[in-house]
């Protein structure tokens, strides 16, 4: 059997508060009559206690093991057994061997800490609190109450960190954007609606590449109710300047709410987001969405999703209406124990954003695919990549080209992840974007190169 890890901060912080061995002593002078140490009768036993009080467990379990067949059931030989299994990583065959001291011997106060100690290995918090309370219950001397009383207290407040966990991260970063306006090369059009007349581009109307510096941090947040209801939450703020063109600096801010629920392989999430999006200082559009998702585990490794997305898109330019978006849309993601530890995901959605305004060339049907993935280079480096593709048809004719327009957007992103320490890494990436549209100005690419370097807490 592999050894198997504690699963809390609390085991290992109660393990090295106070030695095994003490403890137990403690413990059983106030709940047992005096006996004679194992040590004096039984050579076996003997030595595996001294090399606990050596802090040698695994060789005390190594010699105590073989013996199980022929000695399980001896009150004194399944003690040590568990505490030489216990202190040397497993938490299981522990347990087993505490439950067989304690059936024979209920009162024995060092086999009931133990086992404590092992449900607390094995995150099995409400058992060990039930083993607590009942050495608490005998009336053990003031030392050993303040003791046990300071185990249940750390398990209170392990039981109080285990509701809510909270996340954080901040990354700033540079880069190159060939397309910051993200429109046509051309200089000349010919627009339709005045006959086919030329009309020059300039500035912004064409493409223009800038350098840029972003920042970024996040948090979210979930509190357990229950072991199936949680409340959940996240908030980002995202930030891009470029050092020439301005008028594209953006600031994002978005604030998500909502609640969890999990029930064996089956999860719903549901959740209420708000989104404002500022260009060059001023706001140019919000966002109030609801999103409800449904995921299904096959196993630790593979999932499929569905999800179900409402948006309300608030513009404040002048002239720019208001729209509605909605999107269905599904998934599966894997990942796959083999060389390089791959990890994959695949997306279908679809939906339509209709406008408030009177032109039908403003709504949209949309559909697409999404693809990605990663690959471990190394222990602390991961290769990452993605590809979306979507198809967009537009409501009606444009007024000035006197067309509907028709696009294809692809978007494709490699890059690495390289983790310094547990909490900073370095990013960089590559991202090519290409919208292939019949209407000249929206047909484009666009190529940015960054590095980013992000610090989670």
């Amino acid at each position: 059997m592999q050894p198997s890890r504690p699963r809390s901060a609390l085991f290992l912080a109660l393990a090295l508060a106070s030695p095994a061995l003490a403890l137990a002593q403690e413990a059983g002078s106030a709940t047992a009559p005096a006996a004679a140490s194992p040590a004096v009768s039984d050579p076996l036993l003997a030595k595996a206690e001294k090399l606990l009080a050596q802090r040698q467990p695994k060789s005390a379990y190594e010699l105590l093991a073989p013996q199980e067949d022929e000695r399980a059931g001896d009150p004194d030989y399944d003690y040590l057994l568990g505490l030489a299994a216990l202190e040397s990583g497993e938490a299981s065959a522990a347990a087993f061997a505490f439950e067989r001291c304690l059936s024979v011997d209920p009162k024995n106060g060092p086999c009931r800490v133990q086992m404590a100690r092992a449900h607390l290995a094995l995150g099995e918090n409400s058992s060990a609190r039930l083993e607590l309370e009942t050495v608490q219950q005998t009336s053990p001397p003031a030392e050993v109450q303040a003791l046990v009383a300071q185990y249940l207290g750390a398990l209170t407040s392990h039981e109080a960190d285990q509701k809510r966990h909270i996340g954080a991260y901040a990354q700033i970063g540079l880069g190159y954007d060939s397309n910051v306006s993200s429109t046509t090369p051309e200089t000349q059009i010919a627009l339709p609606a005045f006959g086919g007349l030329p009309f020059l581009l300039s500035g912004v109307s064409t493409q223009e590449s800038d350098s840029f510096r972003q920042v970024e941090a996040g948090a979210n947040f979930e509190y357990s109710l229950d072991p199936a209801w949680a409340l959940i939450g996240d908030a980002s703020v995202n930030s891009r300047s470029y050092d020439d063109i301005d008028v594209f600096n953006t600031l994002v801010g978005a604030v998500a709410v909502g609640a969890s629920y999990q029930a064996g392989p089956h999860a719903l999430i549901a959740k209420l987001q708000t989104e404002t999006y500022q260009l060059d200082h001023d706001p140019f559009r919000n966002l109030y969405g609801l999103l409800t998702q449904y995921q299904y585990a096959f196993s630790d490794m593979a999932a499929i999703s569905g999800y179900a997305q409402g948006s309300r898109l608030d513009y404040h330019s002048p002239g720019t209406p208001n729209s509605d978006r909605y999107t269905l849309g599904g998934g599966y993601s894997s990942a796959f124990n083999a060389n390089l530890s791959p990890t994959l995901y695949v997306g279908l959605y679809g939906g339509q954003e209709l406008s408030d305004g009177e032109l039908d060339s403003l709504s949209q049907d949309f559909y697409g695919l999404r693809l990605g993935g990663s690959l471990g280079l190394a222990s602390n480096m991961r290769l990452t990549g993605s590809l979306s593709i979507e198809q967009r048809k537009f409501g009606g004719p444009d007024p000035l080209f006197l067309e509907t327009r028709e696009d294809t957007g692809t978007d494709l992103s490699v890059g690495l992840v390289y983790k310094i320490d547990r909490n900073f890494s370095v990013k960089p990436t590559y991202s090519y974007s290409n919208n292939h549209s019949n209407i000249v100005l929206s047909d484009y690419d666009r190529h940015l190169v960054s590095i980013d370097f992000r610090y989670d807490m």
